[in-house]
């Protein structure tokens, strides 16, 4: 059967996808492990909020009662008929999701990028990433103090990352 994108309501794309596996319809709703949570944080995120993949065959009473479901909005399309995803495209994207997942999840900082600490005794300073120590989300920065670059090691939850001024201004 193929697959057709279901615009949800916000932040209702589990509930979503809940209801129309009560409908009996094949529902997937990508999942991105984070690769460090906060206590009483959830460990993962919809990679495409807003949005789930639900297969199934237009027309039909499965199309009559998934789009009507609660908690979704629409199923994406053109002139009001839903488009089909090409047939790949579901498939190749679990594929991809789970080694990504495997691997635990996408690096949320990429090396050399400015970044501002939130916590601790260098809270306010700018730095630059240098890399992920560990999967728990420890972090190795570069901050600038007298002049002189030191390595300095943090949870990287307490590193925000920002855009350089357009003028180039502000030293790291």
């Amino acid at each position: 059967m193929p697959w057709y994108v279901a615009k949800t309501k916000r932040r209702r794309e589990s509930h979503a996808a809940a209801s129309l596996e009560r409908r009996h319809v094949e529902v997937y709703l990508p999942l991105l492990s984070k690769t460090s949570s906060r206590a009483g944080q959830r460990a993962w995120e919809v990679l495409f909020p807003g949005y789930l993949f639900a297969s199934l065959t237009i027309p039909s009473e499965e199309w009559l009662a998934a789009r009507s479901a609660p908690d979704i909005d629409y199923f994406l399309g053109c002139h009001g008929h839903p488009v089909a995803l090409p047939d790949d495209f579901v498939p190749a994207l679990r594929a991809r999701l789970e080694r990504t997942n495997q691997a635990g999840g996408m690096a949320r900082l990429q090396p050399g990028a400015r970044v501002r600490i939130t916590a601790g005794p260098f809270r306010y300073l700018e730095a630059i990433f240098e890399r992920q120590l560990s999967p728990r989300g420890r972090a190795e920065v570069l901050v600038q103090v007298l002049q002189r670059m030191i390595r300095v090691q943090l949870p990287e939850h307490h590193l925000d990352s920002f855009s350089a001024p357009p003028d180039g201004g502000g030293k790291v």
